[in-house]
């Protein structure tokens, strides 16, 4: 028998969804401590990294949904977490959802991301952001901030990228969001988008 993979004890049922800026959720503790470690070092030591740059954003990233992970972190991509990730995502927003993409992504030094609310329709609806960012301080940056609008002076809301926390959202035409600069520091994050079910 399946042994559950820890990803699925992230406790959405009992996050508080906040409709302001535009619906979202916290989450004090993503993974286990343990499991947050371990992946954190795999991102570290890894050479999947590709380099990418917009208008808007520099990053490095890969995606993570049809590769082939260590045992100990096989739990990531997993159908038995997507499934669960898709049910939790579906009673938290009252939609049916699913998984469709899963991607790593690495700020360094200088990078950043502009305003921008993610939005390109109906592909992509919603995102759990997880933020794995050990011995972070205050001085290195990479806040993630909310806005109300797309003024970047327009800010709701101001989250440290604290280790092994995260963050979920409904993506739209009003889903305003940034990273402010990365200083002297590597910003790692995983990311699950969602979209309607069926």
């Amino acid at each position: 028998m399946e042994t559950l993979p820890e990803i699925i004890d992230i406790p959405l049922h009992s996050s508080v969804l906040n409709r302001e800026p535009f619906p979202h959720f916290s989450v004090n503790e993503a993974l286990s401590q343990r499991k947050a470690g371990e992946l954190l070092d795999w991102f570290e030591a890894n050479a999947y990294w590709s380099f990418t740059e917009t208008d808007f954003y520099t990053q490095y990233e890969f995606s993570l949904l049809d590769l082939e992970l260590p045992e100990h972190l096989r739990f990531l991509n997993s159908l038995a977490t997507l499934d669960a990730l898709a049910e939790r995502f579906s009673h938290l927003f009252e939609r049916p959802l699913k998984v469709i993409e899963i991607t790593a992504h690495k700020l360094v030094n200088g990078h950043r991301m502009g305003v921008h609310n993610d939005f390109i329709g109906s592909a992509e609806t919603h995102r759990l952001v997880i933020q794995l960012n050990d011995h972070w301080t205050d001085e290195n940056g990479g806040y993630l901030m909310l806005f109300h609008t797309k003024n970047p002076s327009d800010v709701a809301k101001v989250v440290r990228p604290l280790h092994n926390t995260g963050i979920g959202f409904e993506i739209s035409d009003h889903s305003y969001h940034a990273v402010s600069t990365v200083h002297d520091f590597t910003r790692y994050t995983l990311v699950y988008t969602f979209n309607a079910a069926g």
